[in-house]
């Protein structure tokens, strides 16, 4: 949804102010199964960041290393 965020512009009478805000909706829950962790984790975690939301992952038991790697490269 992220490529979905751009400025919206609202027509007003007189001599009115219409403003767009966007806010984050807060803590978004993320569940990554075993099969394309890393794919599933740009899927999920991508948007919601870029929506500035916070992210709480879970990954599966199998891989749990891959997206603690992937959020390391985050971090860089």
């Amino acid at each position: 949804w992220a490529d979905k965020i751009h400025g919206l512009t609202i027509p007003a009478d007189g001599s009115h102010h219409v403003q767009v805000l966007h806010e984050p909706v807060g803590v978004a829950g993320q569940i990554i199964p075993w099969n394309f962790p890393l794919l599933m984790y740009g899927w999920k975690v991508g948007p919601a960041l870029a929506c500035g939301n916070s992210v709480v992952l879970k990954t599966a038991e199998l891989t749990p290393l891959s997206a603690l790697y992937a959020s390391n490269l985050l971090l860089e």
